[in-house]
């Protein structure tokens, strides 16, 4: 029997680890005095310093406009994407987090859904480096 070739389409891992970080903002993220989802964590940071809560509903947007793009791109092959798009895509949602995380919380720990944010930027980040940016 011959050997079948396996291709791995690397937008679907790409896709994937947009929709983790989609499902960890909506799971504890950190604790600071108690725990908070993503949401919660921003609107108290907008309390506090509106760049920082800005920030960090920009994680949410950018993993939601990723997760949009990869639909998309997975739907029709007409889609075309430039390869620049998805990097942006990318490093914005990543930026944005790791700029609140070490700069705008005061002794965090992560919880669940901060751990599942971290797993799909390495996801995401996986996928977008094997693509080859397409």
């Amino acid at each position: 029997m011959g050997r079948r070739a396996v291709v791995v389409n690397f937008t679907i891992v790409r896709t994937i680890g947009f929709a983790l970080v989609v499902i960890g903002f909506f799971m504890p993220v950190v604790r600071v005095l108690v725990n908070r989802t993503g949401f919660q964590l921003a609107n108290v940071l907008m309390d506090n310093n509106i760049v920082m809560g800005l920030l960090m509903y920009a994680v949410f947007v950018a993993a939601v406009i990723g997760l949009v793009i990869g639909v998309l791109t997975m739907m029709s092959r007409r889609t075309k994407i430039s390869a620049g798009t998805g990097w942006i895509v990318l490093l914005v949602c990543i930026a944005s987090g790791l700029i609140v995380f070490f700069a705008g919380l005061n002794n965090p720990s992560l919880q669940n859904g901060g751990i599942l944010i971290l797993i799909g930027w390495i996801v995401a980040l996986v996928g977008q480096v094997l693509s080859r940016g397409k």
